[in-house]
């Protein structure tokens, strides 16, 4: 197991009844040991605490005001490497996770000393660890659970992923495919709105340059109005009106009049002439200069463009600019507003296709997880009899389901405890000692193939012992052969079976004129096990 994860350190400080602790561990059997309320479930507590487990500042020492736990792992295996870099904590030769709770209930997690979420240390822990314990064995029940360890026997990682992936895709698409579907429905209504405001908008077509133009041209021809007005008055004045001779008639008359005088010097006469003359011919020229003809049709169209201009300027509360932006926008959402129902047919055909490869990849895992169940129920049979279930016999069944996140398969893990009872489903029929026992059987044909490195063993033992006890130290050996196995024991039929026996003792010291509990960590390794053991408790034959 020269590449698994294993645990090399625990280090605990003021973490309850310990105060400095360092806690070596070996690659393969660690038995805990010690009398009760010693302080060895603590260890394990510990080792919760870096799987995530919610801090409780109640752990802390007396009169301290943190509590640190502090874990070092080794590997040599490049997936795990890969992980971790893969999850943003890269490491050189050592994982180190570390937890810190402070006194004011605060507590801060770190991995390879960088602070990280709580929720990454349970998501990396349930990868690379796994307790099993009188209190875990509930999890046996799930179907959820039953099928990851079907799979890690079967070896079914890389087609579950392809699996799952292209689930949590059509999953995706179908949320999608959902709120199209809402927006559908408003989808008309919006688009009567905007081809409505649309109309408007192009019927002006508004563009900033003709805005101006027709401003400009809307004052010229105001001037020529203008001008016309006051050459029909000019007009008037010379050619007079039903009340008014006009000024031509009596200049006429005036020059008439002077001519018959005889008194009258001929010279003036002439400039009176010449006088009159200059006042026709300046009539005659006003007459050609401001005798231009207005349009009124052109001067209406310009007049109406321009209303228009305004108001949807006063609609809008904007300028010409801004109309172009309303316009564009408007046209812009149409689009998009009109490519939802092309939309719809897109995704529908996507969410088909993808359905089809679903199922083929479903079907394909679930034949495959048949063939294994096979497998595994004799296997599983076979560990559980060595555990001193004698009797006992295992089916797994599958039966096939529509697409779900696991795949398409229904597993029941049945068995028949005892023989000529029939076979039921494990939860309604095995007791608390039975289900660790099988858990047990099942960690041990599977520790060669599971992903996880790490087994955390708590007190798997309640309620055994003698030659049961036995048996299950012999199966936490062959576990330790692939996995690292860390157990919590009170039995010494077990404990004899480890390569490290820590073994935690309590004692009470006087610090600063106060008695204080500490609990302490005794290693023994080696030949020393046995004969340690044997001087507890005498190992039955």
């Amino acid at each position: 197991m020269s590449g698994n994860l294993k645990l090399k350190t625990l280090n605990l400080t003021n973490f309850a009844t310990f105060e400095d602790q360092i806690i070596n561990f070996g690659d393969n059997f660690n038995a805990i040991i010690g009398e009760t309320g010693s302080g060895k479930s603590l260890i394990l507590d510990a080792l919760q605490l870096i799987l995530g487990n919610r801090a409780d500042k109640k752990i802390i020492r007396k009169n301290c005001e943190f509590s640190c736990v502090e874990a070092i792992f080794t590997t040599a295996d490049q997936e795990i490497k890969d992980y971790f870099f893969d999850i943003g904590h890269p490491f050189d030769e050592e994982i180190v996770i570390k937890r810190v709770i402070h006194k004011s209930g605060t507590s801060k997690a770190f991995l390879n000393y960088h602070q990280c979420p709580v929720s990454l240390l349970a998501k990396t822990g349930k990868r690379f660890i796994d307790l099993v314990g009188q209190f875990e064995n509930q999890k046996l029940f799930s179907e959820k659970y039953q099928l990851s360890l079907l799979d890690n026997f079967s070896n079914n990682h890389a087609l579950l992923n392809s699996y799952q992936e292209a689930f949590q895709i059509y999953q995706d698409e179908l949320s999608k495919l959902e709120e199209l579907k809402e927006k559908e429905t408003q989808t008309h209504q919006r688009l009567d709105y905007i081809n409505f405001q649309l109309s408007e908008l192009e019927k002006l077509s508004p563009e900033t340059e003709e805005e101006i133009s027709l401003k400009e041209r809307k004052e010229k021809y105001l001037e020529l109005e203008n001008n016309q007005k006051l050459l029909e008055e000019i007009n008037y004045y010379f050619e007079g009106g039903e009340s008014f001779p006009g000024l031509q008639v009596i200049l006429g008359k005036l020059e008439r009049a002077l001519a018959q005088s005889k008194s009258l010097n001929t010279s003036l006469l002439e400039k009176f002439q010449v006088a009159k003359d200059d006042l026709f011919e300046i009539n005659f020229l006003l007459n050609k200069d401001l005798d231009i003809e207005v349009s009124e049709q052109e001067l209406s169209e310009i007049v109406e463009r321009l209303d228009l201009y305004t108001k949807l300027q006063r609609k809008y509360h904007t300028d010409t600019a801004g109309l172009i932006d309303q316009m564009s926008s408007f046209l812009i959402e149409k689009e998009s507003l009109e490519n939802i129902e092309s939309s719809l047919s897109n995704l529908e055909k996507s969410l088909g296709d993808r359905l089809i490869t679903i199922r083929n990849l479903g079907l394909k895992l679930h034949e495959k997880r048949i063939e294994a169940a096979t497998r595994l129920s004799k296997l599983l049979t076979n560990a559980v009899r060595s555990l001193k279930m004698e009797g006992a016999s295992f089916q797994i069944k599958l039966s096939k389901t529509d697409i779900g996140p696991s795949g398409m398969s229904k597993i029941d893990l049945n068995a028949e405890i005892n023989p000529g009872e029939g076979y039921h489903k494990v939860k309604d029929i095995a007791s608390g000692g039975e289900l660790s026992r099988i858990l047990l059987a099942l960690r041990q044909v599977l520790s060669s193939r599971d992903s996880v490195s790490i087994f955390l063993f708590d007190e798997i033992d309640t309620g055994m012992g003698g030659e049961t006890a036995f048996h299950i130290g012999k199966s936490l050996k062959r576990v330790s052969e692939h996995s690292q196995v860390i157990a919590i024991t009170h039995l010494p039929q077990i404990a004899t079976f480890s390569d490290k026996l820590l073994e935690v003792e309590k004692s009470v010291r006087n610090t600063g004129g106060e008695n204080r509990t500490v609990s302490q960590v005794k290693e023994i390794v080696g030949s020393k096990i046995k004969e340690h053991v044997n001087e507890m408790t005498p190992l039955l034959d």
